[in-house]
């Protein structure tokens, strides 16, 4: 019986050094207890905090725990003895050098054959790492936390302001879809046109468009559906009573959607139609007075040379109606009418040569540079026509020796003309197309093209004269100072019937001489 149970033991103690080699391999500490859970010794616990058996035995070994883990691990240990139960907990263990660590403690009871307590047997895990680990995954998720919460205000703050940048505005804000249909649209609206989100949301614009601006509509918001940014666009949107309303859209397309702004620019666009009204009728005085000026320049310059020749003439009359004429009187009064004559076309000339001739000096300059810059001043007013430009300027164009303000002049001219001799057409697009080409060998030519109402045939040869117009507000001046200018610059102004439709005026002048 003694041999048994010594065999048993000696069995016990290799099973319980092969498990202690186990743990060690594995970086665990093993310890052991007495069936009431008193320390007698723990040599790895000693090996790890530097304690002394004296200091280990009994309770002894709690000291080396933390202070803040000492009484809870007590409570738990204790409980676990007197239950005879399963015993787990973590706690920190200071080593031999004063650091603390943390560790997991797990043990079991062990039983006799009579089902008594043998020992307690149990193991420690450096769980130091995972403890760390969840601290930092503890501060990353409270950062983030933080971070939500930050978000979430700043979004809520940005979402607050720009409901009221979107409710205060009195610019007219609207979000449409890339069809022009109208998702959302800010109180402005109603402001400013009268009508309701209600009337407005799900629709396009096309109800609300000027009938003369439906087909540039179409065109600005397929380039939008292309992906192209409007900075300038004008149209106009009727009001719930009925009037029109010009606004000017700034707009911006992003993932299938078009935000834009417009703004009401009517007073805008009746305070420049006045002016340009008033410009047009000062333009028109200036015009009457300057005539009434070279007229009566013209009078009295004329009067005393012609008012002479009918002297002269009377008295050459008399001497030939005596009864002996005397020839060499005749013969001397005749020569005073020619002299008279002379005179008149002088100063005809000399007035002429005022008007018609520039006294300023002339410079090499590019006609290609001129049509531009013309051009864009009556920018405005080829889209208040909608009138199209197809500029066919030839950028490599030699240069001609000319007056650069007064060719402004000609090209300003025929512009305009151009564009009011489109302003009735409505059943055929309104282009007005530019041309350039060299001309034999020393001269360059400009085609001037519309598509308006054309000029009357038997109109033609009397276009360029002065005092000649078909308007019932012309003065018949432009087409002939036009034509003075170019012929002052050694060139020559025509025009020509266009095909199908309009006018071609075309303008010949001499290029600078290598």
């Amino acid at each position: 019986m003694v041999a048994a149970r010594d065999r048993a033991d000696a069995a016990l103690a290799e099973s319980e050094a092969r498990f202690r080699a186990l743990v060690r391999a594995s970086s665990s500490l093993v310890w052991t207890t007495a069936p009431d859970g008193q320390i007698v010794d723990m040599p790895e616990w000693r090996a790890l905090t530097g304690m002394t058996v004296e200091e280990v035995r009994g309770w002894g070994w709690l000291n080396s725990l933390h202070p803040d883990d000492r009484a809870r691990t007590g409570v738990v240990w204790q409980a676990a003895v007197d239950a005879r139960s399963y015993y787990e907990t973590e706690y920190r263990i200071r080593h031999r050098d004063g650091q603390y660590v943390w560790y997991q403690s797990r043990g079991v009871p062990v039983l006799d054959d009579d089902g008594g307590i043998y020992e307690w047997v149990g193991c420690l895990v450096n769980i130091e790492d995972r403890k760390r680990a969840t601290r930092q995954q503890a501060e990353a998720e409270q950062a983030l936390r933080h971070l939500n919460e930050t978000l979430e205000q700043r979004v809520e703050a940005e979402a607050r302001e720009r409901a009221r940048i979107w409710n205060v505005s009195q610019d007219l804000l609207v979000v449409a879809d890339a069809e022009g249909k109208y998702l959302s649209v800010n109180p402005a609206w109603t402001a400013t046109l009268g009508w309701s989100e209600a009337d407005l949301v799900g629709k396009t614009s096309e109800w609300l468009l000027h009938p003369n601006d439906r087909e540039k509509t179409r065109a600005e918001i397929a380039r939008l559906a292309e992906g192209r940014r409007t900075l300038r666009f004008e149209n106009r949107l009727q009001h719930k009573d009925g009037t029109y309303h010009w606004l000017s859209w700034t707009a911006v397309p992003d993932r299938g959607l078009t935000y834009c702004v417009a703004r009401d620019v009517t007073e805008l666009m009746n305070a420049e139609e006045q002016l340009r009204a008033s410009r047009r009728e000062l333009a028109a005085v200036t015009r009457r007075t300057a005539m009434g000026e070279m007229t009566a320049s013209i009078a009295h310059e004329i009067n005393q040379p012609l008012a002479t020749i009918v002297t002269r003439a009377n008295s050459g009359l008399q001497w030939l109606n005596r009864t002996e004429p005397d020839l060499d009187k005749v013969r001397a009064v005749l020569r005073g009418i020619v002299n008279d004559g002379y005179r008149a076309g002088e100063v005809i000339a000399s007035i002429r040569s005022m008007f018609g001739k520039d006294r300023s000096e002339k410079s090499a300059v590019s006609v290609t540079d001129i049509v531009g810059n013309v051009l864009a001043l009556v920018h405005e007013e080829l889209d208040r026509h909608q009138v199209s430009v197809q500029n066919g300027m030839l950028h490599d164009l030699p240069p001609v020796m000319a007056e650069r303000v007064q060719l402004q002049q000609v090209f300003l001219n025929l512009f305009t003309n151009a564009i009011d001799a489109m302003s009735s057409v409505t059943d055929r697009a309104r282009v007005l197309t530019i041309k350039s080409r060299l001309y034999e060998y020393d001269q360059v030519l400009i085609a001037l093209e519309d598509s308006g109402t054309g000029i009357d045939p038997s109109h033609m040869d009397r276009i360029f004269d002065a005092f000649f117009t078909t308007k019932s507000d012309g003065m018949g001046m432009g087409l002939s100072i036009c034509r003075s200018i170019i012929e002052s610059h050694g060139g020559h102004l025509s025009v020509m019937p266009g095909q199908p439709h309009g006018s071609v005026f075309q303008i010949v002048l001499p290029i600078v001489a290598p």
